[in-house]
This record gives C-alpha cells, structure tokens and sequence, in this order.
C-alpha cells in the first residue's frame, strides 16, 4: 500500500502520566521527516478510540489508502481493532505508550516500534484476529483464573494510575491466588474434541504475551490462519505457585512435571461453557459470560511490522 495518509489516536490516559507528551512531539517530527501531514487525535473517554477509528477507516479509498495507529496501551489498541476491521483500504499499527503492549512483542522489541520514522514507513503483514461474542481480539482471550487477574489487575492501574502493568498483575496473582482457582468448564475445540471439567484457565492465543509479559502461547503464530488453545487443569494451590515462573517464561510448554495439566490444540474454533458465570479477559477488557465461542479470523487486518521483522 503507498503510504499516503497517517492517522495517529493517542490515549492520554495510557501509561506513564504526561508520556504523550513527548510522544506527541516525536510523532510530529517523525512525519515531517517522511514528509505526510501529522493528524492526530486524543481519545476522551472509554471506547473513544474505537470511535474514531471507525470514522478515519471509514475515509479510506483505493486510491487515498490509510494507516491508522494507536498510541497507548493494549487497551487502545483493541479499540482501534475494533473500528478498523473489516474496513478496505485501511492498514493498523501501533506506538507503544502504555504500560503493557504485549501484542507487540510478536514482531520485535518495543524500541523497534519507537523508532517512529522508520515504523510508519515500514511495511504491513496480514494479521488474524479472534472474534470473542461481539467485540474482536488481535492477541489473547482467556477464561478462568488468569482472567480473574486481569480484572483485578485492571482495578489495581485504576487506582493506582502510575504502577507499570506488569506490577499490577503480579500484585493482582497473589490476591487472587487466595481464593477459588478453578473453573468448572465445557471447551469444545473445532466441534469435535471435548474437554469437561474443573480448569484453571481456557484461553485462545493469535499472539504469544499477555498481562505485561506473560509468554503463555510461545508457538502462536499471529498469521497461520490458526488459534492455540491452552486449557491448564486445577491443581492444588501449593502447586500453582511452582507454576508462576515457567508459565510467565513461556518454559512450562517443556517441562514433563507439567505435562498431564497442559492441554494444547490447535483448531479455528473454541466453545467454552461454564456451570456459573465466569471473567473472560480480551485483550485486557473483561466481562462475565457462561457460554461463548470463540473463532479466527484469518488475514482480518494489516499490521504494520518494523523494518527489522521483515528481514527474518
């Protein structure tokens, strides 16, 4: 796509306090340098970002292309997924702001996307999403224990605006830790594989981090057409704890004392029932559900990858 035409929502709100400040100058500089015009918009409000994505995509052409990219968190950067899917012509990227900007890590290293003029240059890759219901993930959904963290953990950076993401879901694992850990699920993969029981977690991964720096699915590819389903089975509290580190490493896949608690598939589709309501993590935004099916959503957007990527 000849790059014509950059559009940049930033999330004011996102990460440390007055960071896009400074960002705000380096992107205004960053495109006087390539030579685009730089347009800008600050989100207001919760859902804000998705809004405007929506309306920018919505200008796109064939002949005048756009590249949108969200500036903030990966918050901001499910809202903006949300507005631009679906949408021709239009391509997605991302300037890390914020306090976690797991999805990101599927392409290269933060200062990889903060070198803003060779970024919004660079070229695009398709990219799956997962549709979760009625809103679209680009990276992870979950279900169980690890979503009750999140929830928690998104309680923990409101009211404590500055503490890094990753803080916050350390701090959130060990209050949760004390109370119920499992699930009582149904997950039915692809129609035809079923498993029934008490889990710590169900989740589905088109990319391979979460929660400020989880690796759970180090095999997930963000473009092979396919999701990884990973269901952990309850264990004993004592047990989880020598869980935490491998599974934060990404380890846990290769150890043989984990082996009999892992499930992994591979499929396009996930149904997860559960006997009473339970937290669902999507890219960082959480709800309850009892029934929900999962799907992917092959090539659903353009990512813009930096320079570096292209070259592996």
């Amino acid at each position: 796509m000849q790059l014509t035409r950059c559009f940049f929502i930033i999330n004011p709100a996102a990460g440390i306090k007055n960071a896009y400040e400074s960002i705000g100058d380096t992107l205004k500089s960053a495109c006087e340098q390539v030579g685009i015009p730089f347009e800008y918009r600050l989100t207001e409000y919760p859902g804000h970002a998705q809004e405007i994505a929506a309306e920018i995509a919505g200008q796109a052409t064939e002949e005048k292309p756009i590249r949108i990219f969200s500036v903030g968190g990966d918050g901001t950067l499910f809202e903006v997924v949300n507005g631009i899917v679906g949408k021709p012509f239009c391509e997605l990227g991302c300037i890390p702001c914020g306090t976690g900007n797991d999805y990101i890590k599927c392409y290269g290293d933060r200062s990889e996307f903060l070198d803003i003029a060779g970024y919004i240059t660079s070229e695009a890759v398709p990219a799956d999403c997962i549709k979760a219901g009625d809103v679209v993930s680009i990276n992870i959904c979950s279900l169980g224990l690890d979503a009750k963290i999140c929830d928690r953990a998104n309680f923990l950076k409101s009211k404590h605006k500055n503490m890094p993401g990753s803080k916050a879901y350390d701090k959130a694992l060990v209050q949760c830790f004390l109370g119920k850990l499992y699930n009582d699920l149904k997950v039915t993969i692809d129609d035809d594989q079923v498993y029934e029981g008490k889990y710590l977690f169900a989740l589905a991964a088109s990319g391979k981090c979460y929660g400020g720096g989880y690796n759970s699915a180090p095999m997930a590819e963000p473009a092979d057409g396919l999701l990884d389903f990973i269901l952990v089975k309850s264990i004993s509290h004592p047990r989880v704890l020598t869980m935490i580190g491998p599974y934060k490493s990404g380890k846990y896949f290769g150890m043989r004392r984990f082996r009999k608690i892992v499930v992994h598939a591979r499929g396009k589709k996930m149904r997860v029932e559960a006997k009473t309501p339970a937290i669902i993590n999507v890219d960082g935004e959480c709800s309850r559900i009892s029934d929900l099916t999962i799907e992917v959503m092959p090539a659903a957007v353009r990512f813009v990858v930096p320079q570096s990527y292209l070259k592996k």
